[in-house]
């Protein structure tokens, strides 16, 4: 029985929903069908008091009579009579003054009367200001066609001879229409009531009630509902204990973590923070969440990085200072298909203390390689005086030449310790002016040791973005480096582009390096020094690394023993400013104008 209440529910509802169209239906076609009868009733009437004016008008001209008294007198109330001449024009108007009508040829009852006797339309008239039907007669004596007689109504005349039908009809319509309207309320709180039933259950996530529903649940599609509903409640609920359970582990793991860290939404509010956040901003007081990461977050630099984060969708890592106190910010938005909303998480951290010790360092190295010049430049001043003893000489050369090496050991370190400690200066280098300084720089070691320095710049690799006093000190290094191992040949210099690249390359015709130190020659203090060489500090090629990873560029080496090494940089192209600078041609023209 209850599997079958259902069926016959829609039976029932389908046959009112079906009568109701058919009742609606008939009354439209009733209300039609009088319509045009009244349409058809009209016509003829029109018709034949058109047909009679046509014959009274002939006869009144036979007589000699005026033509105004046939359109006057016992005439219905809303019908007109009109007799136009030949050209269209009015003779006589029940209603109007025959000069205020416009002329009627060009009207299509007129054309039609001229041809075919009678002419039938429906038409705004000026003079009448409505819409009228119109039956225009031809009127003819003797064959000859001598005008016309005209006899309209208004249009709307029609509606009201059908006025009778709809004072029963729709009565009659709203009558059933209310009946059946009670009818299908009534079904249709019978046919909603498991649903409603369902739907008191899922508001107050009664399993136990779901569970009821789905025991008695039929097969009909609101009994698979109730089977559904209560299988996804009973997933929900696994599911949160699930969350909470993940949720708990989370929090337990972010209160572990020694950093600050919290989560917010994408205007900046915090939906959720560990303890050392609450801790570090929150002071164990106020509860942190739902509360602006700007009332809490004092650090201008931090804020402005969140706020990049959040309109740019890219990661941002700062260090901010405050009276002293140094802070790591590490900004960058969570997976949104994971959240399914915007999410920003905010790392912080105190780094006083690893920011002190860069600078302790530095300090160290500083005040080292000092304390180490000054006692080794006295020595040196003394072996001077030395060398004036004879037999001393032999003795004073090795003694001297291990004094210089220590001296440029102490310059390395702390030239070193400064490209670690500063930011390039980034500014637009004229690699011409670079070949000037090396060219003066290398003359007489060039011409003492016969091996020639060349350059090659084109025009593409002229220009680049970088430190100048870095780029000349990586090429001072490399060609020092290029001399201390050539003993013949030359030593070339260029400086080419590619499409986002500055190429820089110095090549040299000496023993050139073994594979197996090959991968060792930019570690600090590895000296590859042997009997065609003269031993250096170690620390040449990593100053070089060191200025080439300062410019974001790559460094490679390319050697083959005997034959030489050619040392390859690429530096970026976008290490420029992003505000518009000169550019290379109208640096070279301003170049050219002051020479």
């Amino acid at each position: 029985m209850i599997q079958s209440r259902p069926y016959a529910l829609h039976v029932l509802t389908v046959v009112l929903v079906v009568a109701s169209l058919l009742l609606a239906t008939a009354t439209v076609a009733l209300v039609a069908s009088v319509h045009q009868q009244a349409n058809l009733g009209e016509t003829s009437r029109l018709e034949a008091s058109a047909v009679l004016l046509s014959h009274e008008y002939i006869a009144a001209i036979h007589a000699g009579s005026p033509a105004a008294p046939l359109v006057h007198g016992d005439i219905p109330l809303r019908l007109r009579l009109t007799i136009l001449n030949v050209g269209g024009s009015a003779v006589a108007d029940s209603k109007f003054d025959p000069a205020s009508v416009t002329n009627r040829i060009a009207d299509p009852e007129v054309k039609q009367a001229a041809v075919a006797g009678v002419g039938i339309a429906v038409s705004y008239r000026i003079e009448s200001g409505q819409h009228e039907r119109t039956v225009c007669v031809a009127v003819r004596d003797s064959g000859s066609l001598i005008g016309f007689a005209v006899a309209s109504s208004p249009v709307d005349l029609t509606w009201q001879s059908a006025s009778g039908t709809f004072s029963w009809a729709i009565p009659l319509l709203l009558v059933v229409s209310a009946l059946w309207l009670v009818l299908a309320v009534m079904l249709t709180r019978m046919a909603t009531r498991p649903i409603s039933d369902l739907a008191d259950a899922l508001e107050r996530r009664s399993v136990q009630s779901l569970a009821g529903l789905a025991m008695r649940a039929d097969i009909t599609e609101v009994g698979r509902v109730q089977k559904a509903s209560y299988a996804l409640v009973q997933e929900s609920e696994m599911l949160a204990l699930r969350e909470h359970s993940q949720s708990s582990a989370l929090s337990a793991v972010l209160d572990a973590v020694p950093q600050a860290i919290a989560i917010l939404d994408s205007i900046g509010a915090i939906l959720s923070a560990n303890k050392q956040f609450n801790h570090l901003f929150g002071g164990n007081v106020l509860p942190v969440a739902g509360r602006h990461i700007a009332e809490l977050v004092t650090l201008p630099d931090c804020l402005a990085a969140i706020d990049r984060c959040i309109s740019e969708h890219q990661p941002q890592t700062i260090v901010a200072e405050d009276h002293g106190r140094y802070c790591s910010c590490s900004v960058r938005e969570l997976d949104e298909k994971t959240f399914r909303e915007r999410r920003v998480l905010v790392v912080l951290e105190d780094i006083t203390d690893a920011m002190a010790l860069p600078r302790i360092k530095a300090d160290f190295v500083a005040n080292a390689s000092h304390e180490l010049k000054t006692p080794l430049t006295a020595i040196r001043g003394y072996l001077e005086l030395l060398r004036e003893e004879p037999g001393n000489v032999r003795y004073l050369n090795i003694v001297e030449r291990n004094v210089d090496r220590l001296i440029a050991l102490s310059s390395d370190i702390s030239l070193l310790s400064r490209l670690e400690n500063k930011a390039p200066e980034i500014e637009l280098v004229d690699v011409s002016e670079l070949q000037r300084d090396l060219a003066e720089l290398f003359d007489k070691q060039g011409r003492e040791t016969g091996v020639a320095l060349r350059f090659s710049v084109d025009s593409e690799g002229r220009f680049l973005y970088g430190d100048r006093l870095m780029l000349l000190q990586l090429f001072i290094n490399l060609i020092e480096n290029a001399y201390r191992f050539t003993q013949a040949g030359a030593i070339t210099v260029s400086s080419t582009a590619d499409a986002a690249h500055i190429i820089l390359s110095v090549s040299d015709t000496g023993q050139g390096i073994p594979a197996k130190d090959l991968l060792r020659i930019f570690e600090r203090f590895y000296s590859r020094a042997s009997d065609h060489g003269r031993p250096g500090t170690g620390l040449g090629l990593a100053i070089v690394k060191r200025i080439v990873l300062a410019h974001n560029g790559t460094i490679d080496v390319k050697s083959t023993v005997d034959k030489g090494t050619t040392f390859v940089i690429h530096v970026p192209k976008n290490l420029g400013p992003r505000r518009p600078a000169a550019t290379p041609a109208q640096l070279s023209d301003t170049k050219m104008e002051d020479l």
